[in-house]
């Protein structure tokens, strides 16, 4: 017995719920895939969480008023279809739009939130004006087959807000962790085509727009050799370097590493856009990162001549510094904890972490299992103290505030040895230092002695220059002086005097962070718009380099000079800058660039010999 005609289907009273119910779960599943889509470029924190709700929500407004205006014009059926099909190939701009706004350097000028904002308004404003059409065009529809009006309204927001409910948990406890956030997005925009065929019950123009949404989804998602360069070539899918070596996508962040180098084989990680963790798997005790090596300088120094370790180390990344403890005092007891349990297959797959290594690995919130021991321990069980706790858990600006809050501090000092130490390092600006100030007032409102550690020149000289700042905090007085003493001089080290530190207080106003009161990302917020800059300057010098590579010196030059211009204080910048005006004979203009790096790195013999060479050829011996 043949089925219903598409038409008569259609008329059916339980379709305008359906019909609301699909477009609500599409809206809210591409609503939290922004979340994680836009955090490759800008991160994840609470001012890109902030734009993404508020432009999809702003759209889904925007579009219930013009979705309002069209069901009183249109036809609901073909309008609903014409509605699917463009939210479809909107999905399709998702894919493009992203790779390229995440690749305007002029973005990155912009005021930290403004960029963000631009950058999700950019990518999703258009599919969520559209997708937020559907609603009143259906609901005219249920409207035109009912005489129950209250009834039928109610119902068809009842089954909107459902659908909405049922994306939010699929997408967060499935979708993403199971299929990645590309293949997620190209799935939603298959079910908003297949909607908008059957509403078009055979029309020639959906059976057209589907083919170009078909041709689109398998440039963006085939497997085959031609549709991967082409769609790559289309901004329709990443385009990813040789040496990427794993590739993942968790419940948390996108993860990858690459080899940077064979000989020796040296690899980063990365999680979303940060740079997590660095290893040379052939010198597993070397420490690439400066504030791995100020942990281990100062855990040397304190741990004396001890044979053996109680440590916990918050933040697990690539576990480069739990194996260099377990190397240095192979006896110790190790915990990690590590929200993310990807992130730990990862750095077993690719990041030469033994299955067998040995730690105690917890896959959990870091606050969460500190608040734990801490019950354990009042319950009257037998927590051992730590000798040293370590917190490495922020993403560049991206900070779980809960980490840094008194409350946590009173738990960690609770849970350390009486010679204990606590470590943690940050990033900030010398001259803002509102949140480090936060950060060193409530360490210094639990801990009798705060000492803050940076690599570089001291503060005095670069007040300016955003840095990694390591903080130890201990119950007994310590003497630090040898770890600054027999730093590498090449790198340099500096210890924060008690007047920087009085200063840094100062600038927060010598407010303490808590649970009710830890407004991290506005104390960064100045630090961020700095950095942007800096962001901007790196992306350029990386294509100076590029074109320097492949001999186009000109726009080498000229992306060199507005890296400089972006970061007048980049080195590499003015370097850079200098190598491209050598390959176009400007020796003039080269040793200006090259005096510029003289001036930024007094200690760069490269620099110096360069310049050297050149004012000799120039005739300028006594310069």
């Amino acid at each position: 017995m043949p089925g219903p005609a598409p038409t008569a289907l259609l008329r059916a009273p339980w379709v305008p719920q359906a019909t609301v119910f699909v477009s609500s779960f599409c809206i809210m599943v591409l609503e939290l895939v922004a979340g994680r889509v836009i955090s490759r470029h800008l991160g994840s924190s609470l001012y890109t969480w902030t734009s993404v709700i508020g432009i999809v929500l702003a759209g889904i407004a925007v579009g219930n008023w013009i979705g309002g205006r069209l069901a009183d014009r249109r036809a609901p059926a073909p309008a609903l279809s014409v509605l699917f099909l463009l939210s479809a190939l909107g999905c399709v701009l998702i894919s493009f739009l992203n790779q390229q706004v995440g690749n305007w350097v002029f973005l990155w000028t912009l005021p930290w939130s403004v960029r963000v904002g631009a950058h999700v308004a950019i990518v999703f404003l258009l599919p969520s004006v559209i997708l937020g059409m559907i609603s009143p065009v259906a609901a005219k529809m249920a409207l035109d087959h009912s005489t129950e009006t209250g009834r039928t309204i109610g119902g068809v927001y009842a089954w909107g807000v459902a659908g909405s409910i049922a994306g939010t948990f699929a997408t967060g406890f499935w979708l993403i962790a199971a299929f990645g956030t590309a293949a997620v997005i190209w799935a939603v925009g298959g079910v908003l085509a297949l909607m908008g065929v059957l509403y078009g019950a055979g029309s020639r123009g959906s059976g057209a727009a589907t083919a170009v949404f078909v041709v689109f989804a398998v440039l963006g998602t085939g497997p085959w050799a031609w549709a991967q360069g082409l769609g790559e070539r289309l901004s329709l899918r990443e385009t990813e370097p040789d040496n990427l070596i794993y590739v993942d996508e968790s419940q948390y962040s996108h993860i990858r590493v690459y080899r940077t180098s064979e000989t020796p084989d040296r690899r980063n990680m990365h999680l979303d856009k940060l740079l997590h963790s660095t290893i040379v798997l052939d010198d597993p005790d070397r420490l690439e990162y400066g504030y791995e090596r100020i942990y281990g300088a100062v855990t040397e120094l304190l741990a004396g001549d001890r044979d053996s370790l109680n440590t916990l180390t918050i933040g697990g990344g690539g576990y480069v510094f739990p194996r260099w403890i377990d190397r240095r005092w192979p006896r110790s007891r190790t915990e990690v904890v590590e929200i993310d349990p990807d992130v730990t297959r990862a750095a077993m797959a690719a990041f030469g972490l033994p299955a067998d290594h040995g730690f105690v690995v917890a896959h959990e919130d870091g606050r969460a299992y500190t608040r734990q021991l801490s019950e354990r321990r009042r319950r009257g069980e037998r927590v051992a103290p730590y000798d040293f706790l370590y917190l490495d858990v922020f993403n560049d600006f991206s900070v779980p505030y809960q980490l840094t809050t008194v409350e946590f501090l009173e738990q960690v000092n609770a849970l350390l040895a009486e010679d204990g130490a606590f470590m943690m390092n940050l990033i900030d600006v010398f001259s803002v230092g509102r949140f480090m100030g936060s950060v060193v007032a409530s360490l210094q409102s639990v801990f009798p002695h705060v000492v803050v550690f940076a690599e570089g020149q001291p503060v005095g000289r670069q007040p300016e220059t955003r840095n990694t700042y390591i903080l130890v905090a201990t119950r007994e007085a310590v003497d630090l002086s040898s770890v600054v003493a027999g730093y590498d001089p090449r790198i340099g080290l500096y210890r924060l005097t008690d007047e920087d530190l009085t200063a840094l207080r100062e600038r927060s106003g010598g407010r303490v962070l808590t649970d009710d009161w830890a407004p991290v990302e506005n104390l960064l917020a100045p630090v961020v718009k700095r950095a942007s800059r800096e962001i901007a300057a790196g992306v350029l010098t990386g294509r100076a380099r590029t074109r320097l590579q492949e001999g186009d010196a000109a726009a080498a030059e000229r992306a060199a000079g507005r890296a400089a211009g972006f970061d007048p204080r980049s080195a590499e910048a003015h370097q850079l800058l200098a190598s491209a005006r050598l390959a176009r004979d400007d020796a003039d203009g080269a040793i200006a660039a090259l005096r510029e790096v003289t001036e930024l790195r007094p200690s760069s013999f490269e620099a110096w010999q360069r310049l050297g060479v050149l004012q000799a050829g120039r005739g300028r011996h006594a310069e």
